[in-house]
């Protein structure tokens, strides 16, 4: 008798998975960026790390006494300087030392706003700060919004001192007109944002802090000297008068003089009158510029990639 043998199969383990919930490696989801996944997150955490940034930026400012002084302090020292060389009279009923108060508070502007972001940012770019900064869970937009908070405080700080100042030690008369204020508050404004979008374009595109400084150091020098900082418009050559009056620091200047000196000041100036309309058109036409050219660079720098 043939015995026949039969093999039965062996008994497999019972699957830890459904038949319908087997890992299919086709179905699996594509792994998330982390990256990506918290550069969206909520704006209330956004708003947080901004703060963080700017008490850093202006931590760091204050704790370096060399850039705090000649950056921050430098227009209240010249306002004091040229107040002890000219004390006298400018033009009938206006002192040297109220000319030059709305010409510092523009100064102030741009050394905190242009001179002083470029080299950070440029620093920044150097020391590999921006890098890190990208691959940490922060928004895109912190740190430009950082940048701008912590200008725009140093800038209101700047100006307040020196108005108090000027008001309290040197008895200079403040604007007396809502009006007077309103073209003053106007004028900061758009210029912190102007010096502010032009300093990051500048910081992104200098490998060095040493670089930015080199380049951006001549230019708030030159600028004072060419825009009726220093010196009345009408004491320049014509030439170059017309050929600076395409910048933005010509008429800050003129427009914030508007806001503090009488309106009779106002034949001192190259047309004879004040030009409010053209210099609000003209600074806000560079703060368009300075916008665009901010965006463009940063998107274009790949040392943050």
């Amino acid at each position: 008798m043939t015995t026949i043998a039969v093999s039965t199969p062996a008994p497999t383990a019972p699957s830890a998975f459904p038949a319908s919930a087997a890992p299919d490696s086709e179905q699996a989801p594509a792994p998330v960026s982390l990256r990506a996944h918290d550069r969206t997150q909520a704006p209330a955490g956004g708003l947080r790390i901004v703060v963080a940034l700017v008490r850093s930026t202006l931590l760091g400012f204050v704790r370096e006494p060399v850039g705090f002084i000649m950056q921050f302090l430098y227009p209240l020292f010249m306002l004091f300087i040229f107040h002890a060389v000219f004390p006298g009279e400018l033009l009938a009923g206006v002192s040297y030392a109220q000319y030059l108060l709305p010409a510092m508070i523009t100064t102030g502007i741009m050394t905190t706003c242009l001179q002083n972001l470029a080299v950070t940012v440029a620093g920044e770019r150097e020391n590999g700060e921006l890098k890190r900064l990208a691959v940490l869970p922060t928004p895109s937009w912190a740190h430009v919004a950082s940048k701008c908070a912590s200008n725009t405080i140093l800038a209101l700080l700047n100006a307040t001192m020196l108005v108090l100042v000027a008001r309290c030690v040197l008895d200079i008369d403040l604007p007396g007109t809502a009006r007077a204020w309103g073209l003053l508050a106007a004028t900061i404004v758009l210029m912190v944002a102007t010096c502010t979008a032009l300093g990051l374009a500048i910081g992104r595109t200098r490998p060095t802090q040493r670089a930015a400084s080199a380049l951006v150091t001549p230019i708030v020098l030159v600028l004072q000297f060419v825009s009726g900082i220093f010196f009345p418009l009408a004491q320049l050559p014509t030439w170059m008068v017309d050929a600076f009056s395409v910048l933005p620091v010509r008429w800050s200047a003129e427009l914030m003089r508007e806001a503090f000196l009488p309106s009779t000041f106002a034949v001192a100036e190259p047309t004879g009158a004040w030009e409010t309309g053209k210099g609000l058109a003209v600074v806000a036409a560079w703060l368009a510029i300075g916008v665009v050219a901010a965006i463009v660079i940063t998107r274009r720098d790949t040392v943050d990639r």
